[in-house]
């Protein structure tokens, strides 16, 4: 006798996938059984049922070449939206869902009496919410795992990655608090070590710290010790102040010498005076490799000359230029009338007789034609052209000689009097720059009055500049180093605090340090104490397991399955094992097995994994056609397996084979009066969808054991 009411009571499918008009079926029965031939449109109604659930068909997924590619909507309704209606009954109370979109996304729709509408987001989450109230797994992993399985992607949990399958087995289990506690504690530990990282970085900033502060007052220590007497240093430089190069005034002699700022003021004025004197020196050199050179300054007269000079020799050039052209075109009109004439007197001589009048020898025209050419181009005018042509060649060849000539002494004339004015400009500078050194407040005066009677004696005046400067730094240095002793408490201070600092740090790194190790070691307990409890559950579900397998009994030497469980780089991992037990052998299942002995290890594992959710798992189970390519003794175990699933889910079971359908209308046939079986048959399909029958199996109640059952199909 069932003790729940079916979960899924209605479905209507349009526009999806192989349905292109609505289609509607009643689902309200412990037990419905699909039946019909392979592409009739039974995978598409398990298709509609995953789509409202979930929003996608993940099968499919990676099936299609371009993301473009429709493959929800119904190939003869594109441009429409989908729509799959669900009708369920959670709790005793009805709810329906309504999803409409197409391969780019959809909306769900959730309603429920008394209650406003409910869309999207919110909608999905309501939903995940009814369906699986005591557990955090997502209905699509539930129906991957416990709700849905489909021919291909049955193996899928026994093909993923170890960590995969043993998080959605621990998670099916209702083990995912240990999962959350496991990843709280790892977060907690990465924080505290961070944590500890920081402290750490901060210890050691605060010793290095310690470090250079013992260092400086080791320095300021040092020069305490080794520091000179002031006084005989302040009377050594006076007395080098008091006695200058004679070629200078030297600096007042009631210098004290006593503060730091009117050492370091002396000693930049003494930098200035330094500079000053070197560039005197530099600009009054190059005014004096200039004067060794000048020639005669040219005058504004000589200028004006081969200016003059100049523009007479480019008119001549011009002049004879143009002469040179028009006798050379007079030349070319006198050739071509002449080269004409003897062209006409060649065409005209072979009109009058092909033999000489006078001797009778043949004429020959072309040679008469050169022949007159010759002398009409050796005539007088030309002859007198030719030799005007060549006198005048030669004078404007002259012409241009002279030009070139002038041009010559122009640019020479200007250099020199660039050459000039850039002496004039040196010395300008020079003696501006002893003017400055004379007036300005440079603490020394130079005594000669032109710059090249001072740059005579300035090596000696910037060796006792520059020596005196030097001197007054070493001394301000002294000065400074009187500060020391200030320096020396400072750092003393300093390293006090210092010091202190680095103790609270070290306590509170020791600290920190024992807190991260304690949550470390807390982390990597938490993953063998998920892995013993996951264990001891997967060891109370393995008789749930190993019977379904041993029902099906797909090999003759392996009998048994199990999962093996282990720990793998800090991860929980599980692996299916299939045994024989006389021999003492294992093996993956997916290595040994042939195809359909491989899919009844993934559907036991599907089914135990259904069964042992209890109220944590979804209220129904859903095999879309799971006994592909098993033999009949399979099949005749499965479908036991069946009538015992009937009494634990609402169970909606498809096949394309004929006699397993009237061998589940058998098995699944109701029992007893609360219950009921609904058989539908999808008897072909067209353009506009499947052709479907639906009938209710007639129940089969004990009071009357033996009875005739309608022969199927």
């Amino acid at each position: 006798m069932t003790s729940f009411e079916p979960s899924i009571q209605r479905v209507r499918v349009e526009a999806f996938r192989g349905f292109r008009d609505s289609r509607e079926f009643d689902l309200s029965a412990s037990a419905v059984i699909i039946t019909g031939p392979n592409g009739t449109g039974k995978t598409s109604f398990f298709d509609a049922l995953q789509w409202c659930f979930v929003g996608s068909i993940e099968r499919l997924e990676n099936l299609r070449a371009r993301r473009s590619v429709e493959h929800i909507v119904n190939q003869y309704r594109l441009g429409r939206k989908a729509v799959v209606e669900v009708e369920l009954l959670i709790d005793s109370k009805a709810i329906t869902l309504r999803r409409s979109g197409d391969h780019k996304g959809s909306t769900l729709e959730l309603r429920s009496p008394g209650s406003e509408a409910i869309f999207g987001l919110d909608a999905e989450v309501l939903l995940r919410r009814l369906l699986l109230p005591e557990t955090d797994l997502s209905i699509g992993s539930a129906l991957k795992t416990s709700g849905l399985m489909q021919q291909d992607v049955m193996r899928g949990v026994l093909e993923a990655k170890g960590a995969d399958r043993y998080h959605h087995l621990s998670t099916v289990l209702g083990l995912g608090q240990l999962e959350e506690f496991e990843e709280a504690a790892r977060s907690i530990a990465r924080l505290a070590a961070e944590r500890e990282a920081t402290v750490r970085g901060e210890r050691d900033r605060i010793a290095l710290s310690l470090n250079q502060t013992r260092e400086k007052l080791a320095a300021a220590r040092s020069r305490l010790e080794s520091r000179p007497q002031v006084e005989a240093i302040r009377q050594e430089i006076q007395s080098l102040l008091s006695s200058p190069p004679l070629s200078i005034t030297g600096p007042p002699s009631n210098l004290s010498l006593e503060a730091p700022d009117e050492i370091r003021e002396l000693a930049t004025r003494f930098a200035t005076a330094i500079d000053m004197i070197q560039r005197l020196r530099a600009v009054s050199r190059r005014a004096q490799e200039l004067q060794s050179s000048l020639e005669q300054e040219p005058t504004e007269a000589d200028v004006t000359a081969i200016q003059a000079e100049v523009d007479r020799a480019e008119n001549e050039v011009a002049s004879v230029g143009a002469q040179v052209v028009d006798t050379n075109g007079r030349l070319a009109a006198g050739r071509s009338a002449a080269n004409e004439l003897a062209q006409l007197a060649a065409f005209a001589i072979p009109l009058l007789t092909h033999d000489c009048p006078v001797c009778g020898q043949p004429i020959d025209p072309a040679h008469v034609e050169a022949e007159l050419r010759r002398r009409a181009e050796s005539t007088d005018t030309i002859v007198a052209l030719q030799e005007e042509l060549v006198s005048q060649q030669a004078t404007h060849l002259k012409a241009r000689d002279l030009a070139a000539a002038s041009h010559a002494a122009l640019s020479a004339t200007k250099a020199r009097i660039a050459q000039w004015e850039e002496f004039r400009l040196a010395a300008t500078e020079a003696q501006s720059i002893l003017q400055r050194l004379q007036t300005g407040d440079f603490v020394v005066h130079p005594a000669a009055t032109a710059f090249d009677q001072f740059a005579q004696t300035s090596d000696e005046v910037l060796n006792y500049l520059q020596s005196s400067r030097r001197r007054l730094l070493e001394f301000l240095n002294t000065v400074d180093q009187q500060a020391d002793s200030g320096a020396v408490e400072r750092s003393v201070a300093e390293a006090k605090n210092l010091e202190l600092t680095l103790a609270t740090s070290e306590a509170l790194l020791e600290e920190e340090s024992a807190r991260s190790q304690r949550l470390h070691s807390l982390a990597e307990h938490s993953v063998t104490a998920r892995v013993e409890v996951t264990e001891r559950r997967v060891r109370a579900m393995q008789p749930l397991v190993a019977n379904i397998f041993q029902r099906l009994d797909p090999h003759p030497a392996f009998k048994t399955i199990e999962f093996e469980l282990d720990t793998y780089y800090r991860r929980g991992t599980t692996s299916p094992l299939v045994r024989d037990v006389v021999e003492g052998v294992s093996a993956d299942p997916l290595l040994v097995f042939s195809t359909s002995q491989a899919n009844i290890v993934a559907l036991s594992y599907f089914i135990a994994m259904s069964l042992s959710t209890g109220r944590r798992g979804l209220p129904f189970l859903l095999l879309d056609d799971p006994v592909q390519s098993m033999d009949d003794v399979n099949v005749l175990g499965f479908a036991d397996l069946c009538r015992h699933l009937q009494s634990r889910r609402q169970l909606i079971v498809s096949t394309h084979e004929r006699r397993f359908a009237g061998l589940l209308e058998r098995k699944l046939a109701p029992r007893t009066t609360d219950a009921a079986t609904k058989l539908i048959r999808f008897v072909g399909w067209d353009r506009s969808g499947p052709t479907i029958d639906e009938i209710w199996v007639e129940p089969q109640l004990l009071e009357d054991p033996i009875r005739v059952v309608r022969q199927a199909g």
